[in-house]
């Protein structure tokens, strides 16, 4: 008897530990997260391809008091190209793109930067930002086809930068937003379609281009800044305009930041990629394929830059001193997006704001890296 109630009391004292280091955790987050301005958030962490922690701050929309719970589907900036590149190697893996194939041979036009024209604009540069295409240039205004946008002749809305493609890193919103003209230009579907098709259904993910295209679209968030001022309404997001059709020519700005998801959901798309394509025993992509993304782009094809890009997966060499962490940040007008996975300890760490502070240390957002350490400390070796 004395026997038993011992190990009674001492499965009672490491429950209670338990208990006691989550609420340690939930404490550390809400601190982090009110410290950081945010609005509402969703942190979804897995170890070994399972869901070991989940955490849901504030407010999906501040006047109607909607709590963020999981359900909540918040819009996931730059990790759409992630999530979008994901996609675009299915396609690669089925031989309808080629890494280092002019991508004018899809879109049925030569594409060059016409201060090199002796040098092929690929996918292998879109994806690991060495195009030579310029961000900053006419793409994000309406009434621009892509093939104006790309005209080799005159460079006329400043697209070019004037260097080599393949020779430099520079960020390019425009160059992904070229990936998904691509995958219209070759499946002749619309790129949230072709997507949901080959990536989202077969997981049995709730995730989409527009809001409007959500399993429950009143689960969308409304974005804030960080002083807490509404930037996008729930219904604004809604009710702002969706094309369905199959046009490469303009709907070249849709994989630079569309992505909807929610937090346990982007974190499968994590575990899929760390298990090296595979997820609830569907295969997503080959090994290979994945070890590609995540590989240094220097050298292959026709990218002769280092950039910390391999193909649409930021290699992050700043968040741990002893390896490489692998996935994609995202930052729009107060929205804070990380996705990342170790493939040492299998760690999957997803986290998205609709609403926080920006600012940045090292490249990483300062909350997103502080969250981060918390995780680690808890969950990681």
């Amino acid at each position: 008897m004395k026997r038993f109630i011992a190990c009674a009391m001492a499965l009672i004292m490491c429950f209670s530990c338990v208990l006691a280091e989550d609420t340690s955790i939930d404490e550390q987050l809400a601190k982090l997260f009110k410290g950081h301005k945010t609005t509402g958030a969703t942190l979804v962490v897995a170890k070994e391809g399972k869901i070991v922690y989940e955490y849901y701050y504030g407010y999906a929309d501040k006047k109607t008091q909607d709590a963020v719970d999981a359900d909540t589907c918040f819009r996931t900036a730059s990790v759409t190209k992630l999530i979008s590149g994901i996609h675009v190697m299915q396609l690669v893996e089925q031989g309808l793109l080629d890494l280092d194939e002019s991508i004018g041979t899809y879109l049925g036009y030569e594409v060059k930067n016409h201060y090199h024209p002796e040098v092929p604009v690929t996918l292998r540069q879109l994806m690991s930002h060495t195009s030579s295409l310029n961000p900053n240039g006419g793409y994000s205004r309406t009434g621009r086809t892509l093939r104006q946008l790309l005209d080799a002749e005159n460079n006329a809305w400043g697209n070019w930068y004037d260097e080599m493609p393949g020779s430099k890193y520079r960020y390019s919103n425009f160059g992904a937003g070229v990936m998904g003209s691509l995958v219209e230009a070759v499946t002749g579907k619309n790129i949230n379609d072709s997507v949901t098709e080959g990536l989202f259904a077969p997981l049995g993910i709730n995730a989409a281009y527009h809001p409007s295209l959500l399993s429950v679209p009143d689960n969308a968030v409304s974005q804030y800044d960080p002083t807490g001022k509404q930037v996008k309404s729930r219904q604004m997001a809604l009710d702002s305009e969706w094309d369905p059709g199959v046009d490469p020519d303009n709907h070249y700005r849709i994989t630079v930041g569309s992505v909807w998801i929610n937090g346990r959901d982007l974190c499968r798309l994590g575990i899929m990629m760390a298990q090296t394509g595979m997820l609830d025993n569907t295969r997503i992509l080959k090994p290979a394929t994945v070890q590609m993304m995540m590989a240094d782009q220097k050298g292959q094809g026709h990218v002769k830059a280092n950039t910390p890009y391999g193909l649409c997966v930021n290699r992050v060499d700043n968040l741990l001193d002893d390896r490489m962490i692998y996935g994609h940040q995202g930052l729009s007008d107060g929205v804070l997006c990380n996705l990342y996975w170790d493939p040492q300890t299998q760690l999957v760490f997803a986290l998205i704001t609709n609403g926080s502070s920006v600012n940045m240390n090292d490249r990483i957002g300062k909350l997103s890296r502080k969250t981060f350490a918390v995780i680690w400390e808890a969950f990681g070796e």
